[in-house]
């Protein structure tokens, strides 16, 4: 029977796209309280071609790759050679799934701002 290898990347990789959704939600909050929008929009022009047609999204992207791209570095590195028991990463990633999902939703912004 040949070794199991250990899941840690595996992990690594959906914690990672859990952090990259997070940040997504973060800035969008930050946007829709009209706190990052100039910050987000001066982001995205840095290396989106033609950000300013779409806009702060283009900052909002830009933070979610940065995110997942960095934690998923780091968590590779941190996790490559671990068997993880996936209980307690399944519940960070469906909380951190739903927090991103409330930052994301217009309804639940507008509620917390006041509008």
């Amino acid at each position: 029977m040949p070794a199991r290898k250990p899941n840690g990347p595996a992990v690594a990789a959906f914690l990672s796209a859990m952090i990259g959704l997070v940040c997504l939600g973060i800035s969008n909050a930050g946007d829709e309280a009209n706190v990052l929008t100039n910050f987000l929009l001066q982001v995205g022009k840095l290396w989106i071609p033609n950000a300013q047609g779409i806009g702060p999204y283009s900052g909002k992207e830009t933070f979610l790759l940065l995110g997942w791209i960095v934690s998923w570095i780091a968590l590779h590195l941190i996790l490559r050679k671990r068997d993880v028991k996936l209980a307690v990463p399944a519940v960070i990633f469906i909380i951190g799934t739903a927090f991103a999902t409330l930052c994301i939703y217009t309804p639940i912004i507008d509620f917390l701002l006041g509008k």
